[in-house]
């Protein structure tokens, strides 16, 4: 994976032959042109835990068709980090009854939400050219 600036508070991420851009709004000295890193990061964890839950639905044949999260983040009163983010699933195609827990603990499997729980090293190497 590589990030590149792109300018004003914007950048470009590479992975896989893919991009992604980050970008702040106006108000944070960017020009709104995309998620911010932030959001971003609601967003991958959102997209992870839901992955685990469409696979439990389909291993326990159910129908995922349909299946949604609403995502809600809030900073911390300081803003130095995410400090509450709620997950509201909707499963209108399956009748859950007592799966709901077991929807539940699969959506809790995913690798981001582990990452979460048992905090990654984060080494930082400066190269000066």
């Amino acid at each position: 994976m590589n990030l590149e600036y792109s300018g004003k508070r914007s950048f470009k991420v590479s992975s896989g032959g893919h991009e992604i851009l980050t970008d702040l709004p106006q108000r944070g000295g960017g020009d709104d042109s995309a998620p911010t890193a932030s959001e971003l990061f609601v967003a991958s964890l959102g997209a992870c835990m839901a992955l685990f839950g469409v696979r439990y639905l389909e291993t326990a044949k159910m129908d995922p068709e349909d299946f949604a999260m609403k995502i809600q983040a809030a900073f911390s009163e300081d803003k130095k980090r995410i400090e509450n983010i709620n997950f509201t699933v909707s499963v209108p195609n399956a009748e859950l009854g007592p799966r709901k827990k077991a929807l539940i603990a699969a959506m809790e499997q995913c690798v981001l939400h582990h990452t979460l729980h048992e905090s990654p090293e984060m080494p930082i190497e400066i190269i000066e050219q």
